[in-house]
C-alpha cells in the first residue's frame, strides 16, 4: 500500500501512477513528471530507479560551488591562458555577485543585474564573462539542477575603435634608428612591422622556427603571463587558435636584417633578456624608448600589426591571403577589423577602370 508522501495513487483505469519532480519553472515552482505501472511495487521501482539515476534537483546547490566544480571539469581542457583567464572572471566578478544564491533561485532579471553591474567594464569584456556563465548555466539546466530560463540577456555593445596606423613617414622614423648590430633584440620591431606577427609570438620566436632556406617564419607558441597561486610568471603556450599556428613568407627587405641578427645570437630566442625569452613587457618598453629616439607619436605596440595589414591592403594583398599571415580565424574577422582601410583599397581598385576609357 502506498504511503503518505510517496505520491503514488491507483488510477481509475487500475494502472498505478507516481509522481516525482522534475525540475523548476521560472517561478521556483516545482515541475512533475509521472510513471506509470500496473502495480504499486513496479511504480515504486520506478521512481526509485529514477532517483538514483539522475541528479537530485532537490538539492540546494549554490551557484558559487557548482560554478567552481564546472571550472574544474575544463581544467585539462582548456589552454592554460584561457583556463586563468576564466578563473580570474569567476573570482573577481561572477562569484562576488552571486554569492550563496542557490541554482533553482536563478533567474533572468537576477542574471541581467550582473551583467548591467559590469557597465564598467569593456564591452567585449562582459561579453566574455557573460558567455562563461552561460556556460555554467546551461550546464545546470541539462542536469536539471536548475529551472530551464531564457538566457536571452541584453549585452552591452562591442564597439571597434578604428585600428591605429603609422604613417609612412612615421614608419620611415622608426626603421632609422633601429641598430640590428647595436642591439640584435631591435629586429623584433622589423619583424612586426613587416610580418605583421602579435607581441608575443615574437617574444616567443626562437632560431629553429625560422628556415633561412626556404625563408619561412614558423609560429609555434606565444609567450604569455599568467597567474600562478597568486604570482605572475612568463611562460610560453601554444599560439592563440589553430589559425594562429601557422607559417609567413618572409620578404626579402628583412632577410639581410634576420641574418644580422641571427650571426650574433646568443640564444635559442630571437629576443631575449639574459638569455632567456623576453616578457612581452619588456619588448614594450624597449619599443617605447625606440618610439621616443624616432621622435614618433606613442601607440601602443599593436599598431605595428596594424600598419602591416594597411601597408598589405595598400600593396594590393587579397583578404584570404592577409587574414592567413595575420592567423585570424577567418576573412571575416580580417574584414571586420579593417572594413575603414578596405574602403580606400576598393576606391584604388575601381580607379583601375578609368584606364578602360
Amino acid at each position: 500500500m502506498p504511503r503518505k508522501g510517496e505520491n503514488i495513487h491507483k488510477r481509475r483505469d487500475n494502472r498505478w501512477e507516481g509522481r516525482y519532480i522534475n525540475g523548476y519553472n521560472a517561478a521556483g515552482r516545482a515541475v512533475y513528471k509521472s510513471v506509470y505501472g500496473k502495480s504499486y511495487t513496479e511504480v515504486k521501482l520506478k521512481m526509485k530507479n529514477h532517483t538514483e539515476t539522475k541528479n537530485l534537483s532537490s538539492v540546494n546547490i549554490s551557484f558559487s560551488t557548482w560554478a567552481d566544480e564546472y571550472l574544474k571539469s575544463l581544467e585539462s581542457k582548456l589552454k592554460i591562458g584561457t583556463y586563468k583567464i576564466y578563473e580570474r572572471y569567476l573570482r573577481k566578478y561572477i562569484k562576488p555577485f552571486f554569492g550563496t544564491i542557490t541554482l533553482r533561485k536563478m533567474n533572468r532579471e537576477i542574471i541581467q543585474s550582473f551583467v548591467n553591474s559590469l557597465s564598467g567594464l569593456a564591452p567585449s569584456t562582459v561579453k566574455g564573462i557573460f558567455t562563461l556563465l552561460r556556460e555554467i548555466l546551461k550546464k545546470a539546466i541539462r542536469d536539471e539542477y536548475m529551472p530551464p530560463i531564457w538566457l536571452d540577456i541584453e549585452l552591452p555593445k562591442v564597439r571597434r575603435n578604428e585600428a591605429g596606423v603609422f604613417t609612412r613617414n612615421e614608419q620611415k622614423q622608426i626603421e632609422s634608428v633601429l641598430n640590428i648590430e647595436r642591439n640584435p633584440n631591435e629586429i623584433g620591431i622589423l619583424i612586426c612591422l613587416y610580418m605583421g606577427l602579435r607581441i608575443g609570438e615574437v617574444c616567443g620566436l626562437k632560431w629553429d622556427d625560422i628556415d633561412f632556406q626556404s625563408e619561412y617564419i614558423h609560429i609555434n607558441r606565444t609567450a604569455q603571463r599568467i597567474t600562478v597561486d597568486g604570482k605572475s610568471i612568463l611562460t610560453e603556450l601554444p599560439p592563440k587558435s589553430e589559425t594562429s599556428r601557422r607559417k609567413i613568407p618572409i620578404p626579402a627587405c628583412l632577410m639581410e636584417q634576420l641574418k644580422t641578427a641571427w650571426e650574433l645570437r646568443r640564444s635559442e630566442y630571437v629576443l631575449n633578456t639574459d638569455l632567456h625569452m623576453m616578457d612581452t613587457r619588456t619588448f614594450q618598453y624597449q619599443y617605447k624608448k625606440i618610439l621616443e629616439r624616432a621622435g614618433v607619436r606613442y601607440a601602443n605596440a599593436h599598431t605595428m600589426r596594424h600598419t602591416f595589414s594597411v601597408r598589405a591592403l595598400e600593396l594590393g594583398f587579397d583578404i584570404k591571403t592577409l587574414s592567413e599571415i595575420l592567423g585570424h580565424s577567418n576573412a571575416a574577422v580580417t574584414l571586420q577589423i579593417y572594413a575603414h582601410s578596405l574602403d580606400e583599397h576598393k576606391k584604388n581598385s575601381m580607379a583601375k577602370f578609368e584606364k578602360m576609357v
